[in-house]
């Protein structure tokens, strides 16, 4: 075999593997934008129906609420989710400035999920 021979193998090897690993990252990067983008999707349904529901409390609304709240069990970080358990638990139905202390922990927790920089998040509140 002559040394040229082997330099062209050495480089189709070399080549098929730096593909491939591109591919690999290319495909990486594509899960991570879907999954960041679904997310996105489930907390922006889920302020939705939280909105609507404190805006009028109904079976409907109620409804709506707890769909959007069960899809997040599935994609939401687990941060996220005991905040949102510690809001119904201990914001829902209290004092206008507790109330509003769960929901802005909540949120925070939901912007850090995706990846968002707060330095002064303010606190913020439901309005009908």
């Amino acid at each position: 075999m002559t040394i040229e021979v082997f330099i062209s193998i050495l480089g189709a090897i070399t080549a098929i593997t730096v593909s491939l690993i591109g591919a690999w990252l290319a495909n990486r990067s594509s899960i991570i934008l879907q999954t960041r983008k679904l997310k996105e999707e489930h907390y922006v349904a889920y302020i939705e129906a939280l909105h609507n529901l404190a805006g009028s409390n109904n079976k409907e609304e109620t409804k709506k609420y707890v769909f959007a709240r069960d899809k997040l069990f599935l994609i939401a970080s687990e941060d996220v989710i005991k905040k949102m358990f510690q809001f119904e638990i201990e914001g829902v139905g209290k004092p206008n400035d507790i109330h509003d202390i769960y929901l802005t922990e909540m949120i925070k927790s939901i912007r850090k999920d995706l990846k968002l920089k707060d330095k002064d998040f303010p606190k913020i509140y439901l309005k009908e």
